[in-house]
């Protein structure tokens, strides 16, 4: 039997099975059916009774498959507490009785779909971004940086800046209008203040906005403010360090290792997946901003893969890894590992 190879994000789960190009199945991570909770938040927060329903719903709705026959390929987030690792396999080897099971983070198999195992990986989600540097397919856990925002919190920042306007809709419906404009007239701005600015005094050069009654509104610097978040958290009401600035600590991690050594040339190609990084602008105000922090222009390659494919790399990477029957044999734990060495298990070859 294939594996069932799944990515069950905070706000998406994609799921299908090794060897496929794409995910089958690609629905929300809350209100997948009537009752439903969010499994995860964040990331790397679970609702494990939601858990375990989502994993039912999976194999009896979606698949149509006996638990007990499918090996399990599973992508999580990088920052995971191994503790909840550990409850996942529980989960899946005792309740679903799985025969194997395989866990890798979200960004190595992203690298993989890209057909690399050097690199960094920025991914950048539903509620969460993550960067980090990997080696031969493993990741240097001291060079991860998260943030907690992502594409849902970009959305909520723009229904807010719509309200300021004077918008009147409802929650629901302000909701929707803002996630339409983001997703149709949202960029990043390669100089924020001096395009704000350019906008404010012609507001004229603004896009316009047609809205649902036919009204249309002038986007001032809403479709570039939303963005602004995730190079400047504050504007969002989010606390922490923007992106540039977590990928030049993990630069200068990298660039600190001695010059032959596995991790001096990771930070030369960087990788931007996950959803919120289809928003065009990323990769030039990135290397900006890199540039900046370094004083002279730096050889970093920052590449961003396809639609959909960059929507879907974690999967696509960990549908390659469960479609190799000796990665299956030599790398997947058994449910007899597991019953001999319990959850723990888990750490031994995962990634």
């Amino acid at each position: 039997m294939s594996s069932v190879v799944a990515d069950i994000g905070s706000g998406t789960v994609r799921l299908g099975l090794a060897g496929q190009n794409a995910p089958t199945h690609v629905f929300s991570s809350d209100g997948y059916e009537a009752g439903a909770a969010k499994a995860v938040t964040r990331g790397s927060t679970f609702d494990w009774t939601a858990m375990e329903a989502l994993w039912k719903h999976s194999f009896d709705e979606k698949f149509e498959l006996e638990s007990k026959e499918c090996p399990v390929l599973l992508a999580d987030c990088p920052t995971v507490k191994e503790k909840d690792r550990e409850l996942m396999a529980e989960l899946l080897f005792e309740k679903f009785e799985t025969p194997a099971y395989f866990v890798a983070s979200q960004p190595v198999l992203s690298l993989y779909s890209a057909g690399r195992t050097n690199g960094m990986v920025l991914d950048a989600g539903h509620e969460v971004t993550h960067i980090m540097a990997i080696h031969e397919g493993f990741a240097f856990p001291h060079t991860i940086g998260r943030l907690d925002l992502g594409g849902r919190d970009m959305t909520d920042n723009m229904a807010d800046l719509l309200k300021e306007r004077g918008m009147e809709e409802d929650g629901a419906g302000l909701f929707k209008t803002a996630r339409h404009i983001k997703e149709t007239h949202a960029r990043f701005a390669l100089d924020f203040p001096q395009e704000a600015l350019a906008f404010r005094l012609k507001p004229q050069t603004a896009p316009k906005y047609t809205l649902p009654d036919g009204k249309s509104v002038d986007l001032i610097s809403e479709h570039i403010r939303c963005t602004e978040s995730l190079f400047q958290p504050v504007l969002a009401g989010c606390r922490g360090r923007g992106i540039a600035d977590l990928a030049w600590d993990a630069i200068q991690l990298c660039d600190a290792d001695r010059e032959s050594g596995p991790m001096h040339a990771l930070s030369q190609f960087i990788l931007c997946v996950g959803g919120t990084t289809m928003i065009p602008g990323l990769e030039d105000r990135l290397k900006m901003e890199i540039d900046t922090r370094a004083g002279v222009q730096r050889d970093i390659y920052i590449s961003q893969m396809k639609q959909p494919e960059r929507h879907h790399a974690a999967f696509i990477g960990g549908s390659i890894l469960a479609g190799l029957p000796s990665f299956v044999e030599n790398n997947y734990v058994s449910k007899a590992e597991y019953t001999e060495d319990g959850a723990k298990a888990v750490h031994k070859r995962c990634c």
